[in-house]
This record gives C-alpha cells, sequence and structure tokens, in this order.
C-alpha cells in the first residue's frame, strides 16, 4: 500500500511547490521545515484539497491524481481536528466508516477496537466537548485510521498541547500506528518529534524536498547547508581548501587549518564546512589522541542554558562565534576569558550550499 508522489506540481506567485517522495506500507514520514516552505499545501495536494497542476500520485501502483478528495480515501488530521461537537465519541470515530456504507455492526466493531488501543474503554457515549485536548487528539487519529485509509496525513495535530501531554501523546500515536499499514507522512515543526514519529524524515524548503533520511542520518550527517542549520546538530563555516593528502582533505576556517577525512564532497565554488556539536570539547573534558584532535583557542562570551544542555558561545581567533556543549555543572567564566577547546577531525564533513 506505497504511496508514490512524482512531481506533484502547484505554482502560488512565486513559490512553486514540486514533490517528489515515496512512503512505504505502513512507514512514518516526517516532513519537516521552516514556516512557509509548502508543508500543508503538499499534504493538501496529495489529500486532493488543492488541485496540482501537474504531476502523478499512486496508492498501491493505482494513480489516483485526477480523483477527487472523497474518493482517494486518504485521511487527514488537521491541526484543528475538526471534530464534530454534535456526535459523540463513538459516532465521530465511526463517522468515516457510516460514510464509506459500513454496516453498523463493523462500524462497531471498530470503534471499540480504536477505544482499546486509545485505552479509553467507556468512552463511546462521551461528548467531544467533555474531553480534554490529548483526548481529542487521540480520538482525531482513531476516526482518521478507523476507515482504514490508504494513506494518512497528519498536519502538526499535537502542536496545541504542552510539553509533558506532547511526549504521551506520541507514544500513544506510536501504539496506533501497529494498527494500520497504511502510509503515513506526518507534518511538525518540532525536530525531536520528527525523530521520535518519523521512520524518515524528509526536510522541505521553498517547495522541494532537499533531503531525506533516518532521524539519525538528517541529525548528525546532514546533506546541505539547510539541512544542518534547521537541525541544529552543529555549525556550518565557510571554508577554503587547501589541498588532498592521504588523510582526506586540508582546509582552512575560523578554526583554522583542519583536516575532512576522505569521502565527503564539497562544492568547488563554495565549500562549506559542518562540524557536528560533538565535534567541539572543552579541554579536559575528554581522552585526547593527537592524530585526530586538534588544538583550539577561544574567548568565552556567554552561556545558553537550554533546561537539558548547557552551551557555551565563544570566539574564535578570526572574530567567528561558534557554540560548545558543556556539562550542565560546568563552571561558568567570565567573559572575555580564555578557553581552550579540542577539535576531532574525524567528525567534519562537508555540506552542499
Amino acid at each position: 500500500m506505497a504511496l508514490e508522489v512524482a512531481q506533484l506540481t502547484k505554482t502560488y506567485g512565486e513559490l512553486s511547490i514540486c514533490l517528489d517522495l515515496t512512503v512505504a506500507e505502513g512507514e512514518t514520514l516526517a516532513l519537516v521545515g521552516p514556516s512557509g516552505c509548502g508543508k500543508t499545501t503538499a499534504l493538501h495536494l496529495i489529500a486532493g484539497l488543492i488541485q496540482a497542476e501537474q504531476g502523478i500520485l499512486r496508492s498501491n501502483g493505482e494513480d489516483i491524481s485526477r480523483l477527487p478528495p472523497w474518493k482517494r480515501h486518504i485521511a487527514v488530521v488537521f491541526q484543528d481536528l475538526a471534530l464534530f461537537p454534535h456526535l459523540d465519541v463513538g459516532k465521530n470515530i465511526a463517522y468515516g466508516l457510516f460514510t464509506q456504507g459500513i454496516a453498523k455492526p463493523e462500524r462497531q466493531r471498530r470503534v471499540e477496537e480504536m477505544l482499546r488501543i486509545l485505552r479509553l474503554r467507556g468512552y463511546e457515549k462521551r461528548r467531544i466537548t467533555s474531553l480534554s485536548g490529548g483526548e481529542r487528539q487521540r480520538i482525531a487519529i482513531a476516526r482518521a485510521l478507523a476507515a482504514s485509509p490508504r494513506a494518512l496525513l497528519l498536519d502538526e495535530p499535537f502542536s496545541s498541547l504542552d510539553a509533558p501531554l506532547r511526549r504521551d501523546i506520541r507514544k500513544e500515536f506510536l501504539d496506533l500506528r501497529l494498527a494500520s499499514k497504511a502510509p503515513c507522512i506526518f507534518v511538525t515543526h518540532d525536530r525531536e518529534e520528527a525523530a521520535v514519529l518519523g521512520d524518515r524524515i524528509a526536510l522541505m524548503a521553498a517547495g522541494r524536498i532537499l533531503e531525506t533520511g533516518s532521524g539519525k542520518d538528517v541529525f548528525l550527517f546532514p546533506q546541505t547547508e539547510t539541512g544542518a542549520r534547521f537541525f541544529g546538530a552543529g555549525q556550518v563555516l565557510d571554508c577554503t581548501i587547501l589541498g588532498e593528502i592521504p588523510e582526506g582533505i586540508m582546509v582552512s576556517s575560523p578554526l583554522g587549518t583542519c583536516r575532512v577525512p576522505g569521502g565527503s564532497e564539497y562544492d568547488p565554488k563554495r565549500p562549506l564546512l559542518f562540524i557536528p556539536r560533538d565535534a567541539l570539547f572543552l579541554a579536559g573534558n575528554q581522552r585526547i589522541h593527537q592524530k585526530d584532535h586538534i588544538a583550539l583557542r577561544a574567548l568565552f562570551r556567554k552561556s545558553i542554558f537550554e533546561g537539558e544542555r548547557l552551551t557555551l558561545e565563544v570566539e574564535c581567533p578570526q572574530g567567528t562565534l561558534i557554540r560548545v556543549d558543556a556539562g550542565l555543572r560546568t563552571a561558568i567564566p567570565d567573559p572575555g576569558s580564555p578557553l581552550g577547546l579540542y577539535l576531532d577531525q574525524r567528525l567534519l564533513r562537508f555540506v552542499k550550499p
């Protein structure tokens, strides 16, 4: 039941959206990207709520590009959920089954199955207005999955929930996904959520999919400057290629002269050096291998406490500001104090502009 999208195109003024992606049966693809890049429009194109100008949409090999939305059998969960307040929980979940002409006994069976998975048994007769925000989120997803759709599309359904509840809902969503083989596209602006829920992550920018990969791939091994900056797993610096050596490629950067391992390709017009967060560390925090690590000098500027992480902003000799992870109990120096850093050259790589 794979979902295949090829050159699905729509133009709005200066923004042209062109989708190329495939989602396998049972797979969840997390679609991320900056605001205004076309994520929601992409879902609307796939659902048929916006008519594409050209392109192909296939479900299980069948071309459904020209079908109206109600014949595509694609379920959409919007940010505002769009539950029916005049219907109880059971009838909300069964709505799609009713419109498909499914007999009442089968509708009842599927409703009970969804409530069991959600651990909401006994809620069938509850009014939607009596539910908490988290319960409404679960009912909206259950309604979408109960109808056995060809594909499931979700547009930031958890964005209005507070962080602890959002984490709980993610776990239940994963349980719900086990009950469905429908390919799923999950739009989110939350990078952590994308990593938790997505079997793969697709980064969208200016209406195009720039790169796709597992959570580990896109965070630790981004292919593009946009990806490296968006996922925040490191920093990108301009550099100058000095030449190739047996161990890799020597470059000159704001951090000084360093070596990039072989196999990482660069753009000769504008080589960009990606420095993962774990490639930089404070002196004294890690065992040093002279062949792989180089010492750096910098000046401390400020600290940034991020709850689960402490980051130090430091200034390199050439004036470039970079960020370094530190232990939560690290003593904070005075602004302007010198800091000793080490750079692990084995983790360096190039990214495309």
